[in-house]
């Protein structure tokens, strides 16, 4: 691959040793009057002319030291924004999570206060009905309750010496 080096935006052939102007890709401009440094520009077949950096300059220090403390913001500051998207994304996730709970709770509890209510009306519906004589329903009496011997042979300890009193019942229960 053959490259061509120009010095100004006229193409030379060597062939017909005739001047032509340059092709549609741009060639840089000649370098002003009074100076006689000129750039040179490489061409390279399909692409567009690139110049060419001169070989005996150097970066002075400090842009060394800025494009390395550049690369370490860049780093630094692409690390945060992914912490910072994570601790984003965890606190919105908790807070979906925590109201669907507390949402739960709610539940339970209104559930709860039903369930208290409904036992709460069958107790007194019962207590109400035990109270008239057309059920048939009699007051506990102890003396004629029933009691068990233990199963270890230790009937001593648990059984009453004598039948306890009778016990008033209030007409609600």
């Amino acid at each position: 691959m053959a490259r061509k080096i120009y010095q100004s935006s006229r193409i030379m052939n060597p062939a017909t040793k005739k001047v032509s102007q340059s092709s549609p890709a741009r060639v840089p401009p000649p370098a002003k009057a009074g100076t006689n440094l000129h750039q040179r520009v490489v061409i390279k077949p399909d692409e567009q002319p690139m110049p060419i950096a001169f070989k005996n300059q150097k970066p002075p220090a400090w842009f060394k030291r800025l494009s390395k403390l550049q690369k370490r913001f860049g780093a630094a500051t692409f690390l945060l924004m992914g912490g910072m998207l994570l601790v984003y994304g965890a606190t919105v996730y908790t807070q979906q999570k925590w109201s669907q709970e507390y949402r739960k709770l709610e539940n339970l509890q209104r559930y709860e206060r039903q369930l208290i209510t409904t036992n709460e009306l069958l107790k007194n519906q019962m207590a109400t009905e035990a109270e008239t004589p057309a059920t048939g329903l009699v007051a506990p009496n102890p003396s004629e309750a029933i009691v068990l011997q233990p199963v270890n042979g230790d009937a001593s300890s648990s059984l009453p010496e004598k039948p306890a009193e009778k016990i008033e019942v209030p007409p609600g229960y």
